[in-house]
């Protein structure tokens, strides 16, 4: 029988910390199952990453800025055990990575696949991926802290000086959902008053194109659609 290989987990060893210049070595423990005999055999390589720090790969077309010292950092790389050039972006503090939040791309796939700043709140922000018009843009609410997605959808609309958040969830779904998330308070409302619409019924994006915040104030906030001569106007409190 044919061994079948189980990639297992990934240890990242960090080398040189200065920016653009560092090397990592990545650890890939491998499981190697013989069927016949049903003996496991774990194996290890090293793939080492390599920075580039070439300023003709690094020019990242959005804007890398988060509130409270945070920022995202476009790095491109090679690895030893791969011919091609890869980009990613990392959340970071300071000098610290928090996080990967692409994985690694293909180099040359446009910037706005790979993911960019949507809104800015205090404690976290929307990264968003587009890929291509009429599609919807994919977005995770990432914490800032920790760089772990607080939720996952598809793009509306946000308003950041009061940090509240329009998403529709379950994108591509039959039961997709228009949601507001209020940050500030932690309190999310789903919202059911929109699916009627002229603009809803004739958009190609249907209710992510069709519906965007337009008042919010402590006690409440509006949403509105508006399509020729149908207008929808809600208010949901906070």
């Amino acid at each position: 029988m044919k061994n079948t290989l189980y990639i297992l987990t990934i240890v990242l060893i960090f080398g040189c910390q200065a920016k653009n210049s560092k090397t990592e070595s990545l650890t890939y423990e491998i499981n190697e199952t013989k069927t016949a005999t049903n003996e496991n055999v774990v194996k290890s390589s090293i793939v080492t990453r390599t920075y580039l720090s070439d300023s003709t790969y690094l020019d990242y077309d959005f804007q890398t800025s988060l509130k409270n010292g945070f920022k995202l950092e476009y790095r491109v790389y090679k690895e030893s055990n791969n011919p091609d050039t890869l980009q990613t972006i990392f959340l970071i503090k300071d000098t610290t990575d928090i996080m990967d939040l692409t994985g690694g791309s293909s180099y040359g796939l446009p910037h706005k696949n790979i993911g960019y700043i949507g809104a800015d709140f205090d404690s976290s922000f929307v990264f968003v991926q587009s890929f291509g018009s009429g599609n919807p843009h994919e977005i995770q609410l990432i914490d800032k802290r920790t760089g772990k997605p607080l939720r996952k959808g598809a793009w509306v609309d946000a308003n950041e000086e009061n940090q509240i958040l329009l998403y529709i969830e379950n994108i591509n779904e039959s039961n997709e959902r228009l949601k507001i998330f209020d940050i500030e308070r932690n309190k999310e409302t789903i919202v059911n008053d929109f699916q009627d619409c002229k603009c809803v019924q004739y958009a190609i994006g249907g209710l992510r194109d069709c519906v965007s915040i337009d008042t919010v104030t402590q006690q409440y906030i509006i949403l509105i659609s508006s399509y020729e001569d149908d207008k929808v106007e809600k208010k949901y409190n906070r």
